[in-house]
Order: C-alpha cells, then sequence, then structure tokens
C-alpha cells in the first residue's frame, strides 16, 4: 500500500524572515494571501529551517546582503504580481 505523506510546512507572515529562509535555500512553498494587505510564505519545515529561525531572531544569522537583495526583490515581486496562482489559505499550526 502506498501512502502519501504530507511534508510538514512552516508558515510565516514576517517578510524579512522569510527573505532571510529563502536566501539560507529553505525550500520555499507558496504564498497565501487572506486579503490584499496580508500575506503569508509557506516554507517546507526542515531541522535546519528551524535552526536558522532561531538564527534569525537571536540576531546571529548572517547572509551575503547581494543574495538578500536579489530574493527580497524576488519575493516582492511573488507578492504583487497577481499573474500566478496563489493559494487562499493554508491551515498549520506552526505559524511564527
Amino acid at each position: 500500500m502506498n501512502t502519501k505523506q504530507s511534508k510538514p510546512i512552516f508558515s510565516t507572515d514576517n517578510f524579512a524572515l522569510a527573505v532571510f529562509l529563502k536566501t539560507k535555500s529553505c525550500k520555499y512553498l507558496q504564498i497565501s494571501k487572506d486579503n490584499p494587505r496580508h500575506a503569508t510564505f509557506h516554507f517546507e519545515d526542515t531541522p535546519e529551517r528551524e535552526s536558522l529561525t532561531n538564527e534569525f531572531w537571536q540576531g546571529t544569522a548572517l547572509v551575503e546582503p547581494r543574495a538578500f537583495y536579489n530574493n527580497q526583490r524576488e519575493l516582492k515581486t511573488l507578492l504583487y504580481d497577481n499573474s500566478y496562482q496563489t493559494s487562499k489559505s493554508i491551515s498549520n499550526p506552526d505559524r511564527n
């Protein structure tokens, strides 16, 4: 019997954290827009993602500035470009 297990998802509405995680190569899944003024970013949840999030909130995280800037531009494009599909909502208890 083949049962497909879904991988855990980490969600955040903190734009800087989302950019940081994307810059550190965490697997970005999608953006949910519950309304036009609020978006939530979804990433595949892993132990590495948890460690990176802790570094971010402790102020010890380091990234290459140009990579951070490029990922920031990319996520802003995804936020404001309506030519791609977003999810209306994803239910996930692990939201930061």
